[in-house]
């Protein structure tokens, strides 16, 4: 190594290299830079930035229109920035905050990102309008869509608040409110739909939704009946005929106990039982077992029925084969045929105006009779005013038969003449007292009756009543018609 420290040569060449390495050094910083920044500047349009208004008394005012929506910013920046920032940093805004009711034109400002210089933007100001508030009182409306399911139908919606409801628009808006409507869907419901809530929207008088309506409250509560369009009630058998001598109906069975009756919600309250099916006793010509379709039509008031016919299964027995018992049925209604005119009557015993009756017959065919199959009559239409004993007139099925004693098919009724009580008061006539009495005793003697039933006349009409009961009591039982 020292000998080429030594060595001339090996010296001369290092000094060079060392020299040349300064010089690099020295004069790299002499090198003109590329002009980059210079370069890199460049403009940029930003396209549909939207116009934030602030400021305004939204109390008392709403901005109702603007010329423009949206303006066109021109910047210009470096294009990494340029290419770093997003379109939602270019903000235009416009004051409204010292406004008043009318037309002008106002300023718009701008805000930009940080290293983004504005340039200009088009439009630089904007007209506006602006309107006073006003408010006015509406009732709410509330409709459904859609239908509820197969048999069912829908009422009148219950609202809650069922009060007026404020609507807040421009005064030039608020004259359109035509109404305020809320609205419930109710397609294929089968039950009821309670404290559904409903959003509220006002409508012009064309059915549009008016925009930016401020309603108070802004929904209700509302409650939808939902009920059914139909109704199940006891298959019921009416028969007529008679069978031959030495036969006895023993049993008939149904295939169905209950049909479904379709038709309006009139119709359903008004339907306890369908007695559509007629069975034609003289038909049945001797002891056995038949089968018997009956085609069922749906009665006045329903469009449809179900099942749409029914399979009875009949048994006829001869009479001395027959099983026969007997069935207490309670509570039978008394229909009573009022008098007419100015005379109406008054069942006073019993009091609930219902009977209680006994019937035999065939043990199966008396499991299916109730109430409803037997009908008590009273006829009252020739009574005159007073207290009567009237015998009542049963029909019953032809295969049962009534065992309930003669009094037990009595009944006590008051008929009374109305026109005594509404009519008005007459001048009493300057008569003597004679003669005042006399006028005054039939009506003592009538309440005598009333009280005790001791009168001549009200025996006749008793007797009389009693006497027609004893002709009817052997022939009580008759067959419906």
């Amino acid at each position: 190594m020292d000998k080429w420290f030594n060595n001339n040569n090996f010296a001369k060449i290092l000094a060079l290299a060392v020299s040349l390495l300064l010089w690099a050094m020295v004069h790299s910083n002499d090198v003109t830079p590329t002009p980059t920044t210079n370069t890199s500047i460049e403009p940029r349009a930003i396209d549909n930035v939207k116009i934030e208004a602030y400021g305004i008394d939204s109390s008392k005012y709403v901005l109702t229109s603007m010329s423009e929506t949206e303006v066109e910013m021109q910047v210009r920046g470096q294009r990494s920035v340029l290419t770093s920032v997003f379109t939602d940093e270019y903000k235009v805004r416009l004051d409204l905050s010292n406004v008043s009711p009318g037309t002008t034109t106002l300023p718009l400002s701008h805000v930009v990102p940080k290293g983004v210089e504005f340039v200009s933007m088009e439009p630089s100001s904007v007209t506006v309008t602006i309107e006073e508030l006003s408010s006015q009182n509406f009732e709410v409306n509330v409709v459904t869509t859609g239908t509820p399911a197969d048999g069912y139908a829908a009422g009148t919606p219950v609202i809650t608040p069922n009060e007026p409801v404020k609507v807040t628009l421009p005064v030039s808006q608020l004259a359109a409110v035509g109404k305020v409507q809320g609205t419930v869907n109710i397609d294929g419901a089968t039950e009821n739909v309670t404290e559904k809530k409903v959003k509220l929207a006002a409508y012009d008088l064309e059915g549009k939704e008016i925009e930016g309506a401020v309603i108070e409250p802004a929904a209700v509560s509302v409650d939808i009946p939902i009920t059914e369009e139909f109704a199940k009630v006891p298959l019921k058998i009416k028969y007529e005929g008679q069978l031959p001598e030495g036969l006895t109906l023993a049993k008939v069975d149904s295939n169905v106990s209950e049909v479904t009756l379709f038709g309006s919600q009139e119709a359903i309250v008004g339907i306890e039982s369908y007695s559509g099916v007629t069975l034609d006793l003289s038909a049945l010509t001797e002891a056995g077992t038949e089968t018997i379709k009956a085609d069922l039509t749906p009665p006045s008031g329903f469009e449809k029925i179900e099942p749409s016919s029914v399979v009875l299964t009949v048994t006829v027995v001869a009479s001395d084969e027959s099983s026969i018992s007997e069935k207490l049925i309670r509570n039978v209604p008394v229909t009573l045929q009022e008098p007419g005119g100015s005379f109406t009557a008054t069942i006073t015993r019993p009091q609930s105006a219902n009977k209680d009756i006994t019937v035999s017959g065939p043990r199966d065919m008396l499991d299916n009779v109730d109430a409803s199959d037997i009908k008590l009559v009273a006829d009252a239409r020739n009574l005159k005013e007073g207290n009567h004993v009237v015998a009542l007139q049963v029909e019953a099925p032809d295969y049962v038969t009534v065992k309930s004693s003669s009094a037990d098919l009595k009944i006590s009724v008051q008929v009374k003449d109305d026109s005594k009580e509404t009519s008005t008061t007459p001048v009493e006539p300057e008569t003597k007292p004679d003669e005042d009495s006399k006028v005054e005793t039939p009506d003592q003697g009538s309440e005598e009756n009333t009280d005790t039933g001791s009168s001549d006349g009200n025996n006749d009409e008793t007797t009389e009543s009693e006497s027609e009961q004893n002709d009817s009591s052997a022939g009580a039982n008759f067959s419906s018609p």
